[in-house]
């Protein structure tokens, strides 16, 4: 009986010596899963902490040769400009193969009978109505290219909003379309609206600004199609050429007249000048 007794009891220290080491075990691995979960947390907000402190990179500033070269129509920041002279990217040189080869056959066809060597491209920055700078092209008559030239320049500087201007070749010559997506323009070999006579546009002599809110009204009807909100010029809208507008007085004071003034017929988007 006395080792039975010793027996029963050793067993009993066993036991008991053995559930504890279970529980220390299952706190030390307890302990080890927490820490790896911490661990795992931690590593998102540290990645965010880098990413987050990667430095912005800042548009880089052009010079006017970059521009230069760059397509008309082309959209350009304040920061891109900041090293610019701008003065710098507005002028006029001859007709460029390049720029001929778009011409040809399109604003300048077959039948053309104004020389080549008479017209000039004009390289202009205009406020888009979107507020930004764009680049701006036109072919004029090389009798207006110095006035074109100052006038678009002082618009320019007074941010008066042009919507585009493209060569017309881009609408393939169609004047229709140009004006409907209120393009201003120049140079385009094409007679009057409605007429068998040369358009003073097929000498390169007069230009069409901000055309869709401007339209060319006849007793029968208006051009273009799509202007119909902007034919009664006593109401009130943005970009409206009339006596007060800068447009208006610029190209006046610079010896053109202005179709809006006409009496058979009114063509607000229309500036002309005779060559001297």
């Amino acid at each position: 009986m006395k080792h039975t007794a010793i027996l029963a009891l050793l067993l009993a220290l066993l036991l008991a010596l053995t559930a504890c080491g279970g529980h220390a075990a299952e706190e030390a691995g307890s302990a080890e899963s927490s820490a790896a979960v911490s661990s795992a947390d931690s590593g998102p907000e540290e990645s965010d902490a880098s990413v987050s402190s990667q430095p912005v990179e800042e548009e880089p500033a052009l010079t006017a040769a970059d521009v230069y070269v760059m397509d008309a129509g082309t959209s350009l920041t304040a920061a891109q400009l900041d090293e610019v002279d701008t003065s710098e990217l507005f002028f006029y040189e001859e007709i460029s193969d390049l720029v001929f080869a778009r011409m040809e056959g399109v604003s300048f066809g077959a039948d053309c009978t104004t020389a080549r060597s008479d017209l000039r491209y004009v390289r202009v920055l205009h406020t888009g109505f979107d507020g930004e700078t764009h680049i701006g092209e036109l072919v004029v008559n090389r009798a207006i290219a110095e006035d074109i030239v100052e006038i678009f320049q002082g618009l320019y500087e007074a941010s008066y909003p042009i919507e585009k201007m493209l060569l017309i070749d881009e609408y393939g010559g169609d004047d229709e379309l140009s004006m409907e997506d209120n393009n201003t323009s120049c140079f385009n070999f094409r007679a009057v609206s409605g007429t068998d006579h040369l358009s003073q546009h097929a000498y390169g002599l007069a230009i069409d600004v901000n055309p869709l809110y401007n339209p060319y009204i006849t007793s029968s009807g208006y051009e273009p199609t799509n202007a119909g909100d902007y034919i009664d010029r006593t109401m009130d809208f943005d970009y409206k050429i009339d006596e007060s507008d800068l447009c208006y007085q610029l190209f006046t004071q610079h010896g053109f007249t202005w179709g809006g003034s006409w009496n058979s017929v009114k063509d607000y988007q229309h500036f002309q000048k005779a060559a001297e």
